[in-house]
């Protein structure tokens, strides 16, 4: 019987932070080969997903992290990820669609779930929209405006 061993998520996400401050990445299968080289057996979707997961964005020196920790509780976190990765909020009678660049859904709908604001009784996220299902239309204009005051604040301190 042979065993492969794989690291968890979140020491795989540490090498990958790592990975980004100390080199110059320019594509996901640098970094595949990267966490292969540390013995993880990983797969390009799983980076991948890692990668949104914690806000790291492609520019056109390669990935680069946040400059601010996206570990931080409560609605101090909210507020980055809808600073940095919302495009567009709109009300639909009940439900709040909110739109993100691609692959990064996930992100504001997992903050959302973990920080939801006044109203919001669920989340489904996509690849480039979070769908909010709310109590009723008045709550989902309150969550519009609360998401669009957050996506306007992006100059201030949470």
């Amino acid at each position: 019987m042979v065993y492969i061993y794989t690291m968890g998520r979140q020491r795989r996400r540490e090498i990958l932070s790592e990975l980004l401050r100390t080199r110059r990445i320019g594509d996901q299968d640098e970094l595949v080969a990267a966490l292969r080289e540390r013995g993880e057996q990983v797969t390009q979707a799983t980076v991948s997903r890692d990668l949104a997961t914690m806000g790291v964005v492609k520019g056109p020196g390669g990935y680069v992290l946040p400059t601010t920790p996206l570990g931080v509780d409560g609605p101090g976190e909210l507020r980055i990820v809808v600073t940095r990765h919302v495009t567009m909020i709109r009300q639909a009678d009940s439900m709040v669609v909110v739109r993100t660049a691609p692959g990064h859904a996930g992100l504001i709908g997992d903050a959302l779930d973990r920080w939801p604001p006044t109203g919001v009784v669920g989340t489904i996220a996509g690849d480039d929209t979070v769908m909010i299902a709310t109590t009723g239309s008045t709550s989902a204009r309150r969550v519009c405006a609360t998401l669009g005051k957050l996506l306007r604040s992006e100059g201030d301190t949470p």
